[in-house]
């Protein structure tokens, strides 16, 4: 009895689109320098292969250049360190010997300690975490502490640091919103489809006129998947670790960076 060879199953769903889109260019590519002849595929299928493979590619560089800018995290770090810089004076300065300040601040760290620690919020809490932060500080009784403290000046970077901020992110936002294609769900659902489709008519034909070459293309798709999903379980191990390693007495930064429990850093990024 002769030997059929057939395709690995696997669930594409689970790639991410990098992966995915890594695997589809070499399935179609292979089909391309086999031709329809071998592996008895319709043009049409194919082109619409290949123009769903270049869309998807667009999208995954379309992913990786608006990621955040540099722009982005230099004001991150700006706003978090100024803020941070704030609450530590206040909360340092009230064992200072000099009565008013002392005072003032003691005063200031009440309304200021529920913000300890707010680096640890994803971005758009941590944006609104900080106006809130902002507002305490502009009220009349609290911003007369803040000048006694000397702290005008680090309060008005904050503000302008902040608002700066939201504008980037909202130009951002614009930017992606101006360049989205085809969301890449619906653009892998075809896919998915026509990839079922080619290799199944390329089995079928291998079952009933056996050819090597559909052999081939057989034996090289099923390499590329195990690749592939190679590459997936690596992936997924790597984020399993690195979940471990985030909740054994740490605390997650804004950027997934962590540090000890308890502690501030000055380096925090949006995520």
């Amino acid at each position: 009895m002769k030997t059929i060879n057939q395709f690995i199953s696997v669930n594409l769903a689970k790639f991410n689109t990098a992966e995915y889109v890594n695997l589809m260019s070499r399935v179609v590519s292979q089909c391309i320098a086999l031709g329809k002849e071998a592996l008895h595929y319709e043009d049409t299928d194919m082109q619409r292969m290949q123009t769903l493979l270049t869309q998807l590619q667009n999208n995954v560089a379309r992913s990786m250049a608006l990621a955040e800018t540099p722009e982005l995290q230099a004001m991150d770090r700006e706003r978090t360190s100024l803020a941070q810089y704030i609450i530590t004076t206040v909360r340092n300065a009230q064992n200072l010997p000099i009565k008013a300040k002392a005072e003032a601040a003691k005063a200031l760290y009440v309304v200021l300690k529920p913000y300890t620690g707010f680096y640890a919020n994803p971005m758009l809490q941590r944006t609104s975490i900080i106006d809130g932060m902002l507002y305490d500080l502009s009220q009349e009784d609290n911003a007369a502490h803040v000048t006694t403290l000397g702290l005008g000046d680090c309060v008005e970077s904050l503000t302008l640091t902040n608002a700066k901020y939201k504008v980037y992110v909202e130009q951002r936002t614009v930017s992606r919103s101006a360049l989205r294609g085809p969301e890449s769900t619906v653009l892998r659902l075809e896919m998915d489809a026509l990839y079922k489709y080619v290799t199944t008519v390329a089995f079928a034909h291998n079952v009933v006129t056996p050819s090597e070459d559909i052999d081939h293309f057989i034996f090289y798709v099923n390499d590329i998947l195990s690749e592939v999903n190679t590459s997936y379980n690596q992936r997924m191990a790597a984020k399993t670790e690195s979940g471990k390693g985030k909740t054994e007495n740490s605390v997650e930064t804004g950027n997934g960076e962590v540090s000890p429990e308890g502690s501030e850093p000055s380096d925090s990024a949006e995520q």
